[in-house]
């Protein structure tokens, strides 16, 4: 009897067990739809729970029977099915209307945001290449100021350096110029001084020479008019003109008038007068001694 009431009370709790989850995913399910379309509240769903139990008639008292084996034991249950979502046919026609209405205004927004987005992300760009162009063409400029800038201060640099060059150069000139008029005027100096002492040198020789030379020829027509004897005294005071040839020891070759005193006398006195002085009294000087004097006489001198 006992065994009778297990086989039969067995299937009805594991048919209560499931019925029981059934409702309760569709209660979920509703709760979550709900939630998320927020368009109309749906009807509310009364469900009684009735839990079975088990009814064990009377019966008559019974004998203590021998203990039993031990009952097998009780069969797993099975693991709820999952949720199933309910597809728009299953739901009703107001949550399909706001689902889909819903669902336009989300794809709608989402547009509008994805055009806005688009919109900001194509002017974000457009303002980026603007600003790089920008950059760029500022690094141009830039670039082109720093290039004539540089080329500018170069040429400068170079023209100053050229000035320097040239200031140089001209100083340099002007310097080795006035070197060379330095060194014209001391070498013209040392020549005016060196000819100036040499013709004073020579004037102070021919001078010299003179001298002894007037000296020398003094001496000899001292000597010759000592030696001229006349026997009365011409007329006048004329003057005769011998030429004298002598030898190096100083005897004379030869006596030759030359100019005529106009008295015969006189001119042959001093003829024999020269003629007797040989040989003639020598220079002071050895370079003053002539082969050949030009002797000049009168009576009175």
């Amino acid at each position: 009897m006992i065994r009778d009431e297990f086989a039969v009370n067995t299937p009805s709790k594991t048919r209560a067990w499931i019925g029981a989850i059934v409702v309760h995913v569709v209660l979920i399910g509703a709760l979550v739809f709900s939630l998320r379309w927020k368009q109309e509240t749906p009807p509310v769903v009364m469900v009684d729970l009735v839990t079975p139990t088990s009814i064990t008639p009377p019966g008559p008292t019974l004998t203590p029977a021998p203990p039993l084996p031990p009952p097998p034991p009780p069969p797993s249950q099975p693991s709820p099915p999952p949720a199933v979502k309910p597809t728009p046919s299953q739901l009703p026609p107001q949550l399909q209307r706001g689902d889909i209405e819903k669902k336009k205004e989300e794809e709608k927004k989402k547009k509008e945001l994805d055009a806005q987005e688009k919109k900001q992300l194509e002017a974000e760009r457009q303002a980026k290449e603007q600003q790089q162009r920008k950059d760029a063409e500022k690094k141009q400029v830039e670039a082109r100021a720093k290039s004539l800038a540089d080329a500018k201060a170069k040429a400068t640099k170079e023209q100053q350096e050229q000035k320097q060059r040239d200031e140089r150069a001209t100083r340099e000139r002007e310097l080795a110029e006035k070197a060379a008029r330095e060194a014209d005027e001391r070498k013209a100096q040392q020549i005016a001084a060196q000819q100036a002492a040499e013709r004073s040198a020579r004037e102070a020789a021919q001078r010299a020479r003179a001298k002894a030379e007037g000296d020398w020829v003094g001496k000899i027509r001292g000597k010759i008019r000592g030696n001229i004897v006349l026997a009365t005294e011409p007329a006048g005071n004329p003057e005769a003109v011998f030429e004298v040839n002598l030898l190096p020891t100083g005897e004379v070759l030869d006596a030759r008038l030359l100019r005529s005193s106009g008295n015969p006398a006189y001119d042959q006195a001093v003829e024999r007068a020269i003629l007797k002085s040989s040989p003639f009294p020598k220079p002071d000087q050895a370079d003053v001694f002539q082969r050949r004097l030009t002797l000049r006489f009168r009576p009175v001198e």
